[in-house]
């Protein structure tokens, strides 16, 4: 065989393959799920009560500002991404809302800020932000580290009053990449289009201890969090609800006292509450060794993945994407 008839069979395969990929299922097997799956004659209602106005321990409670992108979805979405960011972070809000996070028919992407009271720059900057893109779901309540417990539980409480029939929801962050078409793939087809029942899916962590060091970043007093080790509980980068969770959760939430490590506090200690087991999101994460594959050769490279690494910065976000096919 020549060599031009080599490189033709060569690159021919590689299209074939490439179409392959791109369009035949792909199966993925989570090692122990801990949730069920709905279908069209078993779906589920949870019946919550929730003071709007409330808070967790804030009982002036407010959106300042409340976008409705599910308004016009009665029949509901496959999927309602909720972010939490800061916001000084315009420019990540930006790459999201030009890479993963553009809206689709099934899928709708809002972000959670608290107030800048004393930076009065920024807060024009916001207020601009939500006038040119209307995706801000901003809270009364300061925007600080040890508050993040306070948004993730706005974000559940947004949820629950503005778009219930959503049937999974994500939490995540602004320094996250989704694979948005995967994503969209794996909750159709790999598990429902109807939705789940107690789903937490997540990066699990076990056995984690509480930080006693003053030079820890997460340092809790025993005052704050008494026993010396934390419940199973989720990283907060990338959580995946049901919509069920999501009710259940809040109550939980709003019915005990702050600890302002989120995660631990929503998907560890309200979890436990409420009975529900969080299931590992295993492979579906890009590891840093895979991201490299990714970005030399495609996605075809390496197996499935929804998630991107955590703590991506801007252009690393930008870059993943532009190495992802749409």
């Amino acid at each position: 065989m020549t060599l031009h008839k080599i490189l033709f069979s060569i690159f021919a395969l590689f299209i074939v393959s490439k179409y392959y990929m791109r369009t035949t299922p792909i199966s993925v097997k989570l090692p122990e799920p801990q949730f069920s799956l709905l279908g069209p004659y078993n779906t589920t209602e949870v019946i919550v009560e929730d003071n709007y106005e409330q808070l967790i321990d804030i009982n002036n409670f407010t959106f300042i500002h409340n976008p409705q992108p599910c308004k016009n979805y009665t029949a509901g979405l496959l999927l309602m991404v909720i972010v939490s960011s800061n916001p000084h972070h315009a420019d990540k809000r930006q790459i999201i809302r030009s890479t993963w996070g553009r809206n689709f028919d099934s899928t709708k992407v809002v972000f959670l800020i608290g107030e800048t009271k004393n930076n009065t720059t920024v807060s024009k900057l916001v207020h601009k932000e939500i006038t040119e893109h209307g995706d801000i779901v901003y809270g009364n309540f300061k925007d600080a580290y040890r508050n993040l417990t306070y948004k993730h539980v706005m974000g559940l409480k947004w949820v629950k009053h503005h778009c219930p029939a959503a049937r999974y929801v994500l939490k995540t962050d602004d320094d996250v990449l989704v694979n948005s078409g995967e994503m969209r793939h794996f909750l159709a087809r790999e598990l429902s289009p109807w939705g789940a029942k107690d789903l937490i899916m997540c990066q699990v962590l076990k056995n984690a201890k509480a930080q006693r060091s003053s030079k820890s970043k997460w340092k809790v007093t025993t005052h704050e969090y008494s026993k010396q080790f934390y419940p199973t509980y989720c990283a907060g980068w990338a959580i995946l609800y049901s919509q069920d969770v999501i009710q259940r959760l809040l109550m939980a939430a709003q019915s005990i006292p702050y600890f302002w490590i989120d995660d631990v506090h929503i998907t560890g200690i309200c979890a436990e509450m409420i009975g529900v087991p969080r299931t590992a999101l295993s492979s579906l994460i890009l590891s840093q060794s895979r991201l490299k594959m990714v970005k030399l050769f495609g996605p075809q490279s390496t197996e499935p993945f929804i998630f991107g690494p955590p703590d991506l910065t801007s252009a690393g976000v930008k870059e993943l994407w532009e190495a992802i096919p749409e």
